[in-house]
């Protein structure tokens, strides 16, 4: 038997928190407005299951969070950030990433009816851990770990190889987490992982709105970054902690609050999109480090052309692995051209993905399939064969 009453208090508790009209929400869910005013009002109004969760979807909810008698836990929401210049966080930003453990809530479920779960899923592969003493060495330690484990499951040509394009494919269907590309109202922020501390939910979030959000290169650095934090960083703080961009130099960065699982980010980042290894199969090993300019722009620039990687990030990779001395850094960077990339292309969801299997093994019916995506029953499904 339905509360009604406490369907409409929490329905209107959670619109006006959220400062959405109901005009909007009726409009967004596919609801009459009608229907929305009378359920607030805690009338018995004749309203299915499947309304009232695209009622939930649009206001960032739980599951049955409107109608159960005992609503599920409230997620618990633990962030962290990847910044360029002054560190900020809108609270406006809350609602996308609710939105992103939304979507992995539902592509974990899906993946589940599918009975196929991502071959790396993180409760099985990974664990989460504190920062090791040496936190450059524990970031080195884990990005090969990582690439051997990648390549052991098929997911990568050999231990050393270049990790493909688009990153977020590979990040998603290794470890079922979806990368949600989509503006924030946070200008500097350029990344954010976030995770559920209640469910383990998890996902990442990359910033279209920031001026690198159409960068390929800086987008892999952002990506890799944010990998580091999704596996081994504990959901601990409701607010992670910051780095600026162009603190990509490891070992040289600031001491200040956290710079432990920064540094080791950093770390784990450069060797996961510049292997050692590989660098020793492309460049030879480091006898002694390039003491004149042209050597080292030449190492840098095949370095960064092989791996698809910042011209930051090489260089200072390429200092901290022995290669070249740390004064050419910035003459190495005026110097190297920028390469040039066109705009990230459209890519399917993995959501999309997701439902677009497990409609075609007859799991769920097209309609479902609609309501995951936040489609109207009029709307065509966004693949070629319109279901």
């Amino acid at each position: 038997m339905v509360d009604f009453a406490a369907v409409g208090r929490r329905l209107r508790a959670a619109r006006e928190a959220r400062h959405i009209e109901r005009a909007t929400l009726a409009r967004d869910a596919h609801v009459s407005e009608d229907v929305l005013a009378r359920l607030e009002a805690g009338e018995a109004v004749p309203v299915s299951t499947a309304a009232l969760a695209r009622v939930e979807r649009r206001l960032k909810l739980t599951p049955t969070a409107l109608w159960a008698d005992t609503p599920q836990e409230e997620t618990a929401l633990s962030l962290h950030f990847r910044h360029a210049s002054v560190p900020d966080f809108f609270s406006a930003d809350e609602a996308a990433a609710r939105e992103a453990l939304m979507i992995a809530r539902d592509v974990e479920g899906l993946e589940e009816r599918l009975g196929r779960p991502a071959p790396l899923k993180r409760a099985d592969w990974f664990r989460e851990a504190q920062v090791g003493h040496n936190a450059s060495a524990d970031g080195y330690a884990r990005a090969w770990r990582l690439r051997d484990i990648l390549h052991q499951k098929n997911l990568l040509d050999s231990p050393t190889a270049p990790l493909p394009d688009p990153l977020e494919m590979l990040v998603e269907e290794a470890f079922g987490v979806p990368v949600v590309e989509k503006p924030l109202h946070s200008p500097s922020v350029l990344a954010v992982t976030v995770k559920d501390r209640v469910s383990g939910l998890a996902a990442i979030l990359l910033n279209t709105a920031s001026e690198w959000g159409i960068h390929l290169p800086r987008r892999r650095v952002d990506l890799a970054h944010e990998v580091c934090h999704l596996l081994y960083d504990e959901p601990r703080e409701d607010i992670g902690l910051w780095i600026d961009v162009t603190e990509d130099q490891e070992d040289d960065a600031p001491r200040r609050q956290g710079d432990a699982v920064e540094k080791r980010a950093r770390a784990f980042a450069a060797e996961l999109l510049l292997p050692k290894l590989g660098l020793h199969q492309l460049l030879g090993r480091p006898l002694v480090r390039a003491r004149e300019l042209t050597p080292a722009v030449e190492m840098v620039r095949r370095a960064r052309e092989h791996y698809g990687t910042t011209i930051e990030l090489t260089s200072y990779h390429l200092y901290n692995v022995g290669y070249i001395e740390k004064y050419l850094l910035e003459e190495i960077q005026k110097t190297v051209p920028s390469l040039s990339h066109a705009a990230p292309s459209a890519r399917e969801t993995l959501l999309s993905r997701r439902v677009r299997e497990a409609l075609s093994a007859g799991l769920i019916s097209a309609m479902r399939a609609r309501e995951l995506l936040d489609l109207s029953a009029w709307d065509e499904l966004p693949w070629s064969t319109t279901q």
